[in-house]
């Protein structure tokens, strides 16, 4: 017979992604064993099987969650504004926010996705390609006066996301730069800068 679920299996599944993350940030992945895990979660490791069949299926269900969940707040936010700044800026404090709650998690993200195998990164880069397309198309909205070529929006939203992918490592909450403010600069400075560009660079 198979084994029944607990009713708070899907909790306990993503406090054990949460906890790899921890782990993760700290060690790297490939130093994390699933001793660690396990103890990190407060269970035995033969009870991590239970939840998920490797560290491999770790690494992966924490950062497919992750990203669908960045994914889905950003749209939610960018859904909720009028004008392509606002829009921007909605899109911006959406991933400063995040970045600053769950450091561990952007740390995942940014720095352990080498570790997924072919079939784990092609399922994820298709969940990521949807954020980054959504900071295209609002990029696209700031010159509506210019076809900015695929080659040349691309980089510019790479260079967006240059701009907010590592505030986690350096940014302090505590300091007198609140993260509104930080969201606000980091939108003014783009913003700004690529309504400046001549057109023959965006085309």
């Amino acid at each position: 017979m198979a084994r029944t679920r607990a009713l708070d299996y899907e909790d306990r599944k993503k406090d054990i992604l949460k906890a790899a993350a921890i782990l993760f940030a700290r060690k790297g992945y490939s130093e994390t064993l699933l001793e660690d895990i396990a103890e990190q979660c407060g269970m035995k490791k033969s009870s991590l099987y239970h939840y998920h069949r490797s560290k491999h299926a770790i690494l992966h269900g924490l950062i497919s969650w992750k990203i669908e969940d960045l994914a889905w707040k950003v749209e939610a936010a960018v859904e909720q504004a009028q004008n392509p700044k606002d829009k921007l800026h909605a899109f911006t404090q959406t991933l400063v926010s995040e970045y600053i709650r769950v450091p561990e998690e952007v740390t995942v993200l940014l720095t352990q996705m080498r570790y997924l195998n072919r079939p784990a990164m092609r399922s994820v880069i298709v969940i990521q390609d949807r954020i980054i397309n959504r900071a295209v198309l609002l990029i696209q909205a700031l010159r509506p006066e210019v076809e900015i070529t695929r080659k040349k929006i691309t980089a510019l939203a790479m260079m967006y996301f240059g701009m907010t992918n590592w505030i986690h490592v350096w940014y302090k909450p505590s300091g007198s730069i609140k993260p509104a403010e930080l969201s606000a600069l980091i939108v003014n400075t783009f913003v700004s800068g690529v309504q400046h560009l001549p057109v023959e660079q965006l085309n």
